[in-house]
């Protein structure tokens, strides 16, 4: 088993993990919720359904923790939003838009972002369309990088820590094509036409 199998297997089972504390999450939010629409009928019923709540809840997760899940979920839900697609397209992570396309200010200066820079929750990172891997590098400003040529378009994958492809490799939309650097999870992402840069928010047909 190599090294960068080994690095994709325990990237899978974190994310495993992390889906499978949501599920509970929910899990105890439905069976609190069955408990408030049940407080005007029988007791006994209303008493066995708090009783399996507390057994899930004291099982899964602390109540504490579920309020503060809730919260920082409640808090987030907006950022989000951005990433659920009205079409088909892949997304390459889980995360917020926190550098956009176009003109940036730092301070006092000005500067023009080609693509956009997204905080990402997930260190894996997806391709979002189909394509060939036409080149792999590392440069000063997109750290490692990896492009990906799918028809008229080409998409520029930066501040990749490790790539699991390499140049030549055909991709299907969704492949899982690198990670990440798990201390300084950053994407930065570009699409090309003609010579020309093409605001990924707007080819992904994404929701603001």
């Amino acid at each position: 088993m190599n090294k960068i199998f080994r690095k994709r297997i325990n990237i899978r089972r974190r994310e495993q993990f992390n889906r499978k504390l949501a599920l509970q999450v929910i899990f105890s939010i439905l069976l609190v919720s069955a408990v408030i629409a049940t407080k005007n009928m029988n007791s006994d019923l209303s008493r066995k359904i708090i009783n399996a709540a507390d057994e899930k809840m004291n099982a899964s997760i602390k109540i504490l923790e579920i309020r503060d899940t809730i919260t920082e979920v409640a808090a987030s839900a907006r950022n989000k939003l951005p990433f659920i697609s009205k079409k088909t397209q892949s997304v390459p992570v889980v995360g917020t838009v926190y550098r956009k396309y176009g003109i940036n200010k730092t301070g006092e200066e000005s500067f023009y972002n080609h693509g956009i820079d997204i905080k990402s929750e997930t260190q894996s990172v997806k391709s979002i369309t189909e394509g060939k891997v036409i080149s792999i590098g590392n440069n000063e400003n997109l750290s490692g990088y990896i492009v990906v040529q799918n028809h008229d378009k080409t998409f520029i994958y930066g501040k990749i820590k490790e790539p699991f492809v390499k140049e030549g490799d055909t991709i299907s939309q969704g492949d899982i094509i690198g990670a990440l650097d798990e201390e300084n999870m950053i994407l930065h992402i570009e699409v090309w036409e003609d010579g020309a840069s093409i605001n990924p928010l707007e080819f992904l047909d994404l929701k603001n």
